[in-house]
């Protein structure tokens, strides 16, 4: 099926998402607005039509079947707020908003005009994050007790928002995923280790339904051990284990890999004494932040045609990450 496609945004993941759509989509029409002429320029010089081009997205929005807003993240709710007024199906980049009243009202409008949003937490749709999910609902592990997430790296911290809201997000996300439920309460604490005005450094400990605990460690002075495939130049740490009682599975996002081991606990002299009775490793080669995206866009288009579920919705990935994050923002700054 051929769409108009609206792309908001042509910096570097925005240029990756065009690239993604070319390839899910061939034959569909790619239209782009960016405030900066460097960027329309490039658009010009990698496919991209001179009348399919604009300053301000409300140019061509009328046009557009899809949206898909990739820019800053402090300009995505009024993107938002106007495509869905208009009833067109969108897709908002992580994090979605900055706060609550804007998740609520997106929500809102999602749901009474029957709108599909979808936010972009694309590691959902990681086939290795996949499979952990049909292996923890199979018992492969036991009962959920625990996740630990690290989002950690040498990497630069973002203007638009804090490395809590721009890489703490997706294991939060994930956690959310794998639980099925939000978290009741959380602890956290940041720290200005280089004395600077905003926490590079900070922890979290969740707790949620069924006494599962969630444990989440982010901070750029950490380090990293892979090239990060998302930020050209840095070095990263990302990982999410879940824990169970009959044994644990961890994902690392940057080599791509997921073991699964089989722990019995048994309660000995001094607490528990672990015997590992085996371990399987799996490596999912060729996974790109593109071959991700390209994912997520096969899942919205079967989400229009189909009225499928989308891969992650505005409830979970706007109204309650922001809530969370907002308390956060909160509980940081006494």
């Amino acid at each position: 099926m051929q769409h108009n496609i609206l792309l908001c945004g042509f910096g570097a993941f925005g240029q990756q998402h065009a690239t993604a759509w070319r390839s899910v989509s061939p034959k569909s029409r790619l239209l782009l607005a960016d405030k900066h002429p460097l960027a329309r320029d490039l658009a010009l010089r990698t496919g991209f039509e001179q009348e399919d081009i604009c300053h301000d997205y409300r140019d061509l929005i009328d046009k557009a079947d899809i949206v898909d807003i990739v820019t800053a993240s402090d300009s995505h709710y009024p993107i938002a707020l106007e495509a869905l007024r208009a009833k067109i199906p969108t897709i908002i980049e992580k994090p979605a908003v900055k706060t609550l009243k804007e998740a609520q009202t997106l929500e809102e409008l999602s749901q009474n005009n029957a709108i599909p949003v979808q936010i972009q937490f694309l590691l959902r749709a990681h086939p290795l994050v996949i499979e952990a999910k049909k292996i923890l609902k199979n018992g492969g592990i036991g009962r959920l007790l625990a996740m630990d997430g690290i989002f950690t790296g040498w990497k630069r911290m973002r203007s638009d928002s804090s490395i809590l809201e721009n890489d703490g997000v997706h294991m939060l996300d994930l956690m959310r995923f794998f639980s099925e439920v939000k978290p009741i309460d959380f602890e956290i604490i940041g720290d200005e280790l280089l004395g600077g005005s905003v926490p590079e450094t900070i922890h979290l400990r969740l707790d949620y339904p069924r006494k599962v605990k969630g444990y989440l460690r982010l901070g750029i002075m950490f380090g990293g051990k892979q090239t990060d495939p998302y930020l050209a130049g840095s070095l990263t740490k990302k990982q999410l284990t879940l824990i169970g009682d009959k044994g644990s599975i961890e994902l690392d996002f940057n080599e791509n890999t997921m073991e699964v081991t089989d722990v019995e606990y048994k309660e000995t002299t001094g607490g528990f004494t672990p015997f590992v009775n085996g371990v399987r490793a799996r490596k999912c080669p060729n996974i790109t932040p593109l071959t991700l995206l390209e994912q997520c866009f096969k899942h919205f288009l079967r989400t229009i045609e189909n009225r499928a579920p989308v891969l992650c919705g505005l409830k979970e990935g706007a109204v309650e990450i922001t809530e969370l994050l907002e308390l956060a923002r909160e509980r940081l700054a006494n």
